[in-house]
């Protein structure tokens, strides 16, 4: 059972990279994470307007369309528009998910790459 385990553990720690230098690693990782926070600030911001301008642009294709009763063509475009925006704005939401999601898995992988790094200086000694 020892045996099975340890063959485990190797699988595991053969999928992590590989850096020179954990410090290196350590800054590329929030690096990029700074990066993927800007963008999704960025986002946030450019989909806000998109939502505002979808949710008003609905809200007067609703009250003034002249031949609303004759056909239901402003209606349909309202709900089309916002449904547009509604999709944008849930497309925004599970990108930025995916964002924090991706900063917890790196901060448990640098930790993982910590531990790994002590075990081999603690079999070095």
């Amino acid at each position: 059972m020892e045996n099975q385990s340890d063959s485990f553990r190797d699988r595991l720690l053969s999928h992590l990279p590989q850096p020179a230098s954990l410090a290196d690693y350590r800054r590329d990782v929030a690096s990029m994470l700074e990066q993927n926070e800007k963008r999704i600030r960025r986002e946030r911001v450019v989909v806000t307007a998109f939502w505002i301008f979808c949710a008003v642009s609905a809200a007067l294709h609703m009250w003034f369309d002249p031949k609303s009763a004759q056909t239901p063509k402003g209606p349909f475009l309202a709900l089309f528009i916002f449904t547009w925006g509604l999709a944008e704005l849930l497309k925004h939401r599970i990108n930025a998910s995916r964002i924090d999601l991706l900063k917890e898995i790196k901060q448990v992988q640098v930790q993982v790459l910590e531990l790994h790094d002590m075990t081999r200086k603690g079999e070095a000694k």
